[in-house]
């Protein structure tokens, strides 16, 4: 079965560049964008949207993307159970790393769909934190990772990047850097603050295991200055509850500020960003279990 158009579309979809699923799918930009042409012609409608920073999906294109998904998914459960009938049970056995919370989560989904679809095929789950369930990646002693990193471009991980969240500079409101808030929500623009204003206040570190510990303390010594460190966890939630508390300022994901908690956010100059990931071995070949494995992990992990 050929399945080479339902390939091509559903790089574009994860790339979201031409130029980077043709890498993805080997093949030069040009022959990527001849084909685009070409399907669109004969389907008589756009499948994307191109623009200088990325090319986006039409509404005719996502429904494109989902057929050409099930046909692939389809695809992979047949030659997986034939190759089962031909070389009998199966001792293949795909390792998921990830954090304990929101890694076992996935987990739990993609176990449920991989014994509907491979049932044959064993599961692992690889309980670590972002940097450390990148490295079981990078060494081959996990195939995929889900993660977190401030900076998505990893020597010997490729990055599928399922979310970019701002970190935000959170205060409670009656330290000396507190305002009124009330007005705003997570998805307003927040006022700018130098790391320099920060530098007398108490700070409530994020844990080193944290997947933007190492971002923090960078920006921190290219500033010049040193944190005033009163307290440190690797879990945001205790962090931002402490913010709320008045102990201290943090910095955090920005969809944990509500308008009600009395805290003042403040973007950061420059700002900083934290992207949520499947990591895969750079060039590693997949089974077809694992081709759907990551699919789902693409398609569902947050």
């Amino acid at each position: 079965m050929n399945t080479t158009h339902q390939k091509y579309i559903v790089a574009l979809a994860e790339a979201q560049s031409i130029t980077k699923a043709a890498k993805q799918l080997g093949i030069s930009q040009p022959t990527l964008s001849s084909w685009l042409d070409n399907i669109e012609a004969e389907l008589g409608v756009p499948l994307v949207i191109r623009s200088k920073k990325c090319v986006s999906l039409t509404p005719a294109g996502r429904i494109y993307l989902e057929g050409a998904q099930r046909m692939l998914e389809c695809q992979e459960r047949m030659q997986g159970k034939l190759a089962q009938l031909h070389s009998g049970p199966s001792t293949e056995c795909i390792r998921i790393a990830g954090t304990p919370n929101g890694g076992a989560t996935v987990f739990s989904r993609i176990f449920s769909a991989m014994k509907m679809s491979y049932p044959a095929v064993q599961m692992r789950f690889i309980e670590g934190y972002n940097q450390t369930s990148i490295d079981l990646v990078r060494t081959g002693d996990a195939d995929f990772a889900v993660c977190s990193t401030p900076d998505p471009e990893i020597a010997g991980v490729d990055c599928y990047v399922k979310r970019k969240t701002e970190l935000v500079v959170m205060a409670p409101r009656n330290s000396p850097i507190g305002y009124d808030a009330s007005h705003l929500d997570a998805d307003s623009d927040f006022p700018y603050i130098e790391l320099q204003q920060l530098e007398e206040l108490p700070f409530l570190m994020p844990g080193s295991a944290m997947s933007y510990y190492n971002a923090l303390v960078v920006l921190f010594q290219q500033a010049g200055i040193s944190p005033n460190v009163i307290f440190q966890s690797s879990n945001t939630s205790v962090l931002y509850t402490m913010v709320r508390g008045g102990n201290g300022v943090a910095v955090l994901q920005r969809y944990f500020f509500s308008p009600s908690d009395d805290v003042s956010p403040y973007s950061l100059n420059p700002r900083l960003y934290n992207f949520s990931c499947i990591a895969s071995k750079t060039g590693s070949s997949r089974t077809p279990a694992q081709e759907y494995a990551y699919r789902f992990l693409c398609s569902n992990a947050c």
